[in-house]
């Protein structure tokens, strides 16, 4: 006769944090002139949440261009050379030294092309920079920084942070011993269903699973981090909180 699985309930303590926390930084150092966000709002990807002041880099932008088009002026100029002295080095019109000038003209004004070009896609890379967008959907935190700071890709970059919480993560560092008890059961570790307590002893609806255990033990604590999802409708939950998780074992 086999014997029955002794259900066992335990509670290990943990905190939350989002599925994805995206650092929001500036990428060009300029001044911020707006925040088109309002900050613990949810913004979807692409959705912009600050503006840097964009004439400094519409005014490089202009200047790339203009040097890109004096750059295939040249271009254009040392082709028609290379051209017209060919044929007259078979007459003898010039010497093999011109042509050979021009060739080496056209060659060099091919490369300051090339180098003008790089310099406008650069320009205008840092002039979308200028318009900071959430690469992701989720929760918008309070700005580091206000309209009028000087921000830049250092220290000063930081922004906010937009982070997804639908689902959540609960992170728990469990003992050895309470790893190997919950490892050991009969529900593999995965697929036990978990009950979130917060912080005033309410049950949060929502089970939860864990998604998967850290590769190692820290040896300083003896413990080992676990996380586990849960669903988060309404994003009542937020990063930082401090929770409960309750787990069913079968020993």
């Amino acid at each position: 006769v086999r014997q029955q699985d002794v259900p066992v309930y335990r509670e290990w303590v943990g905190s939350l944090d989002g599925d994805v926390n995206a650092q929001i930084r500036a990428q060009v150092t300029g001044y911020l002139s707006a925040r088109d966000y309002q900050e613990g709002s949810f913004v979807r990807k692409g959705d912009p949440l600050f503006e840097i002041d964009p004439r400094p880099f519409q005014a490089l932008l202009n200047q790339a261009k203009g040097q890109l088009a004096q750059a295939e002026a040249q271009l254009e100029k040392t082709a028609l050379d290379v051209k017209r002295y060919t044929p007259l080095v078979k007459t003898s019109a010039i010497s093999q030294e011109e042509l050979d000038d021009a060739v080496q003209a056209n060659l060099a004004a091919k490369a300051s092309v090339a180098a003008a070009k790089a310099a406008v896609e650069k320009a205008a890379l840092d002039l979308g920079f200028t318009r900071v967008t959430s690469p992701i959907d989720g929760i918008a935190g309070i700005a580091l920084a206000q309209v009028g700071d000087l921000v830049g890709p250092g220290a000063s970059g930081n922004l906010t942070t937009v982070s997804t919480v639908n689902p959540i993560r609960a992170y728990i560092s469990l003992s050895e011993q309470e790893y190997l008890e919950a490892a050991a059961g009969q529900t593999p570790l995965n697929q036990l269903e978990l009950k979130l307590v917060l912080a005033d002893g309410s049950v949060f609806p929502p089970p939860g699973r864990i998604l998967f255990a850290d590769r190692e033990v820290n040896p300083r604590t003896g413990t080992i981090k676990v996380v586990a999802g849960f669903d988060n409708p309404g994003n009542l939950l937020r990063p930082g909180q401090f929770i409960r998780v309750r787990a069913l074992l079968k020993i």
